[in-house]
């Protein structure tokens, strides 16, 4: 069959250029007045076809290199949908992966938060416990150096109830344990060295804080003095702001910082909580006016 069709297309072929050689070739020794207006006899179909092949060879040749080009493409494209398939399935494996590590950061995430509020439980309680196991010392500052001698427990005993004015504790006072707070010398003799003593008896301490209160500013040989509880949190920042701002304030058990500000009595276990407090408070009383 294939074969009788190529017959057949180059005979329709063969008839066809035939034809348009004769329209196109003149007539020799003859004007164009004289030509013969009948059509000329069809030249042989042997040499019609021996002209015509290699029409036919560079048509077949261009149809092989055609299809070799378009196998070409096929095979790449083959190519290109496998390389698709392995990169769809690497891309599936990859958000697979990328899910279970989102899944494990938010378990993670979780797990981190609760270990900080357990830490920040723990720690409150480390503090509470630290604070009790002081609850009976007291922090003496601005005794001059020295002025204890070799024996701090004898020199409290004695000195204490006379400087505060506490006949009752003069025979009755008790301390455990005293000595100075464990800090390089400095040269300047006007900041001596914390003297931190721990008392038998808690009402002690608290007889000896409010008659501190009640005195008001102490002075010994010139040189103010200051009793203070000793606390696990430091407010020593907040002290040093409320004294800027002639705040009266107190340190309670435990850990507690009182603080009178404006007829009203304001309590603060953090200090970061009572500094922001007053800093707040400090700026709206010092801004303007509106208009």
């Amino acid at each position: 069959m294939e074969k009788g069709k190529n017959k057949q297309q180059q005979s329709s072929l063969l008839h066809y250029y035939g034809e348009c050689t004769m329209e196109e070739s003149p007539t020799h020794g003859c004007s164009s007045e004289s030509r013969d207006p009948t059509p000329s006899p069809l030249v042989n179909s042997e040499g019609q076809t021996s002209s015509m092949e290699p029409i036919l060879r560079d048509i077949q040749k261009t149809n092989s290199l055609i299809e070799e080009k378009i196998n070409e493409i096929n095979s790449s494209i083959s190519k290109m949908d496998k390389k698709m398939e392995a990169f769809t399935k690497r891309l599936d494996k990859a958000e697979h992966r990328l899910g279970d590590m989102e899944d494990s950061m938010h378990n993670m995430e979780t797990s981190v938060q609760q270990l900080q509020e357990t830490i920040v439980k723990l720690q409150d309680k480390a503090d509470d416990l630290e604070n009790r196991s002081r609850r009976c010392n007291l922090r003496l500052v601005g005794l001059p150096e020295g002025e204890e001698g070799k024996d701090p427990v004898s020199f409290l005993e004695n000195w204490l109830p006379t400087f505060l004015n506490l006949p009752d504790l003069s025979d009755n006072l008790e301390i455990e344990c005293a000595h100075r707070t464990f800090l390089p010398k400095t040269r300047n003799a006007d900041r001596p060295h914390m003297l931190l003593f721990k008392l038998l008896c808690y009402r002690d301490k608290e007889i000896i804080l409010r008659q501190a209160r009640k005195l008001g500013p102490l002075t010994f040989k010139n040189k103010p003095i200051y009793l203070f509880p000793d606390m696990r949190k430091s407010f020593s920042d907040v002290k040093r702001l409320c004294k800027d701002l002639a705040i009266p304030f107190a340190l309670l058990f435990l850990a507690r910082l009182c603080i009178d500000f404006q007829g009203q009595h304001l309590f603060f276990t953090s200090p970061f909580d009572a500094e922001n407090h007053i800093k707040m408070t400090s700026l709206q009383d010092d801004s303007p006016p509106s208009p």
